[in-house]
């Protein structure tokens, strides 16, 4: 139980923004569903779950209770991830991009529980051959290896997931999730658009 005054374990989402959509065309914080801003759902639903809500992007972003940071080190997410990791104010950090509009509470729950069970850095999933490092937990203690890779100009996220001490949730854990898959599903091109569109309406 925390204590009045005390650091929240699981109190802050990040939501990385910071992309050019070079493949779908635009700045990704504009991607509509249905008529519906993806991002602006995304920072209600996050906001129904976590205190605080931080935007990674490089240029503006306006929504009541979201704090936006720009990159400090190098670019990319990693980037983001260490600027997010730095400002929140919670022991962990929930990460998800903005063009991943499938939230999903009851994984969320999984995972802060996941997390409270080891000596863990992150929680990330085991999704066929990859490791996903959004839709996942980010802890403080992952700050000095993300930090030694931007100063070493490594931008990539594979190469700090193997120096921490991680919690990988197993293909067969998530199958308890309805529309698991749908949960890294991201939006790169129109035709994902339309994909995710299809997957609402059904």
């Amino acid at each position: 139980m925390e204590q009045p005054g005390e650091k929240p374990v699981f109190g802050s989402a990040l939501i990385l923004a910071g992309g050019k959509g070079t493949r779908i065309g635009y700045d990704k914080k504009k991607l509509a569903l249905n008529g519906g801003s993806v991002m602006a759902e995304l920072v209600t639903r996050l906001g129904n779950i976590f205190d605080q809500i931080i935007v990674s992007s490089n240029n503006e972003f306006e929504h009541e209770n979201v704090t936006v940071l720009p990159d400090g080190i190098g670019s990319g997410p990693l980037a983001g991830i260490y600027q997010g990791l730095r400002y929140c104010n919670s022991e962990y950090l929930y990460v998800i991009a903005c063009d991943m509009p499938f939230v999903s509470p009851g994984y969320i729950a999984f995972i802060k529980n996941k997390m409270e069970g080891g000596p863990y850095d992150a929680c990330v999933a085991r999704n066929g051959d990859f490791l996903e490092p959004f839709n996942a937990l980010w802890g403080k203690s992952c700050i000095e290896p993300v930090h030694g890779m931007l100063k070493k100009g490594v931008y990539k996220i594979l190469p700090v997931l193997k120096k921490l001490r991680l919690c990988v949730i197993r293909e067969d854990e998530l199958k308890q999730f309805s529309g698991c898959r749908d949960m890294f599903f991201n939006i790169n091109y129109h035709a994902d658009l339309r994909e995710a569109e299809r997957a609402l309406s059904t």
